[in-house]
């Protein structure tokens, strides 16, 4: 019995940590992702419009559920737009939005909590 367990304690420490983390690292729909405690964030920036993709324990936060705004901030000056319900359980907006700008996401759940947090777009 004691080498069984020593066994299981040994195999158990070659497990990455990471493997028990929440949440997809890897983007699905080809932008940058971020975590926030549980929240997966995925913003894909294209040259016209900014698409936001959040997710908690690997389940889509739908637009129905929550609202989304972006406080971009490009050479000091600050402006916030807010997002609207996009395709695939995704939030959208037009706006142009330049490298080096600095990109913050907040979204707000109908329960009243919110969560967030800041891209830097290279």
């Amino acid at each position: 019995m004691r080498k069984f367990a020593f066994a299981l304690i040994a195999t158990l420490a070659l497990i990455p940590a990471a493997g028990f983390a929440h949440g997809n690292m890897q983007p699905q729909h080809g932008g940058i992702v971020q975590m926030s405690g549980e929240t997966v964030f995925e913003l894909v920036v294209k040259p016209a419009s900014v698409e936001l993709y959040v997710s908690e324990d690997d389940e889509p936060v739908a637009p129905a559920n929550a609202s989304a705004n972006l406080v971009i901030t490009v050479g000091g000056k600050e402006s916030e737009v807010a997002m609207a319900a996009g395709a695939n359980s995704g939030f959208v907006v037009q706006a142009a939005v330049p490298k080096g700008a600095s990109v913050g996401v907040v979204v707000k759940y109908k329960n009243g909590s919110k969560t967030f947090t800041t891209y830097t777009l290279k």
